[in-house]
């Protein structure tokens, strides 16, 4: 089955590869760019020290004006699962405008709206969902990804808590895998914490 990239998605096809290649009638299969952490580091004013992880972040097209978005973030050393993120990111017809949609495996929801402009996207949030009995409350985050000249992917957030006022939260280096190992294979393990 043949899916193209829907054409709203131009400024964003740099989350999952080319423009000129993406938009070829040739186009026989599902468009995911899959990244992989290089360097990830969580940290807050509230934790007594800085936190590595292992990171994979997909953008995948179905055809649609979207991106489909997962997060899975891990323990280095045992592997453990740490943070899952699952959503949508939306392109208005404007092509700039962006919302990305998120649930978070600790109870949170978020829509977060912004902008793209060449290869740098800026997103802060519109509306959150905290479930009652979640252990973290967050009032905003603040998210941007940058492409940089040598192709990696650069990612910032920034969080604020009623205790603390918006902070970097987490700074993350990705590169882009390609071939095989970017199709992503679901474990139903993966989503047990």
């Amino acid at each position: 089955m043949a899916i193209k990239v829907h054409e709203v998605l131009k400024n964003v096809t740099w989350l999952i590869g080319g423009y000129k290649k993406l938009f070829s009638s040739k186009l026989t299969e599902l468009v995911t760019g899959t990244w992989k952490s290089i360097k990830a580091e969580v940290y807050y004013p509230t934790m007594k020290a800085p936190v590595q992880f292992t990171e994979l972040l997909e953008f995948h097209s179905m055809g649609q004006p979207l991106l489909n978005y997962s997060s899975e973030t891990r323990h280095p050393q045992n592997k453990s699962v740490m943070h899952l993120e699952r959503g949508f990111l939306r392109v208005d017809d404007d092509r700039s405008t962006v919302a990305l949609l998120t649930s978070q495996n600790f109870g949170l929801s978020t829509l977060e709206e912004g902008y793209v402009k060449d290869k740098e996207m800026v997103l802060a949030t519109a509306c959150i969902g905290i479930m009652k009995f979640a252990k973290q409350t967050v009032l905003a985050l603040h998210r941007s990804y940058r492409l940089t000249e040598d192709g990696k992917l650069q990612y910032c957030a920034m969080m604020e808590t009623p205790q603390t006022p918006l902070t970097k939260h987490v700074e993350v280096e990705y590169e882009k895998i390609k071939g095989p190992e970017s199709t992503r294979e679901y474990d139903h393990k993966t989503f047990v914490n």
